[in-house]
């Protein structure tokens, strides 16, 4: 208001000069007049365009157009897709198509575009390992999905985009996980080759696959994340079969599991590191 009043007194004075100059004849004092009205008329247009300048800066601020600054990983183009939050409620896996601030943006197989706020309540899994994430550990092109175990309000599995050896070891580590870690566990497809060595025990190769999968998440090459690995049975091995099938119950009746529709292993983890990995406990069930 005083600006508003002070520019109608000068632009009063630089009137009454104008006139007053052309009415006496007096150039200085016409010139006078001209010269108040002409900054006034300047000043009003600099301070306009610096306001609407900063108008248009204060609502890039407030209504920031997320939908329209995210990147892409390959040919994945979420330009004119509709990008929804993914609630804790509702199932999803996809793929990190890119992290701004504190958002998190997602793709899915069928080209759902989704994201997660970050915030405190936030948490992050390694869905191999178990491994708690924090948020700046995660990278574009990792694999994310909805926790489904208890508590599962705002979590979320993570998993590294990796392949080769670095993904194996991390498909035998979630092998070695106890029970109390509720993820889900490497696929034991099947039994490929059996080396009995005699005193109970034998080098089985078995077939095993990533959780990761291309009918789940987009852009997995399957072969990429499945391998052929050699383990090792043992005295020590507990052996848990199915009162349907033929059992298997020490290292020479392994080979009675190789039709089994069902595999499942649990290593010990103090043998990871071991050329043979030694298998704890055995189960094989048949249909």
């Amino acid at each position: 208001m005083v600006l508003i009043r002070f520019t109608v007194i000068l632009a009063i004075i630089g009137l009454m000069l104008l006139l007053l100059g052309k009415k006496y004849n007096k150039k200085i004092t016409k010139n006078i007049g001209i010269g108040i009205l002409t900054v006034i008329i300047i000043f009003w247009i600099g301070f306009f365009a610096w306001a609407l300048a900063e108008t248009s800066e204060e609502y890039k601020r407030q209504f920031p157009d997320d939908n329209t600054n995210v990147e892409s990983i390959e040919t994945n183009d979420i330009s004119n897709t509709t990008i929804q939050y993914a609630k804790a409620s509702s199932f999803f896996e996809g793929r990190i198509s890119s992290i701004k601030n504190n958002t998190i943006y997602i793709y899915d197989n069928d080209n759902q575009n989704y994201y997660i706020n970050n915030d405190d309540d936030t948490k992050y899994i390694d869905g191999r390992t178990g491994e708690s994430y924090s948020f700046t550990d995660i990278k574009e092109g990792y694999y994310i999905s909805d926790y489904l175990g208890d508590n599962s309000e705002d979590t979320y599995l993570i998993f590294k985009d990796i392949t080769g050896e670095e993904l194996k070891n991390e498909l035998l580590v979630s092998l070695s996980l106890p029970d109390g870690v509720n993820i889900g566990r490497t696929s034991v497809l099947e039994i490929k080759d059996i080396e009995q060595l005699g005193n109970n025990e034998a080098i089985v190769i078995f077939e095993i696959s990533d959780i990761v999968r291309s009918e789940d998440f987009p852009d997995v090459n399957d072969s990429e994340h499945t391998f052929d690995v050699k383990l090792k049975v043992t005295n020590n091995t507990k052996y848990n079969t199915n009162f349907h099938g033929i059992n298997a119950y020490n290292a020479e009746t392994i080979e009675n599991a190789k039709q089994d529709a069902m595999l499942y292993l649990r290593l010990n983890p103090d043998t990871l590191n071991d050329e043979y990995p030694e298998i704890s406990e055995f189960d094989s069930y048949s249909n």
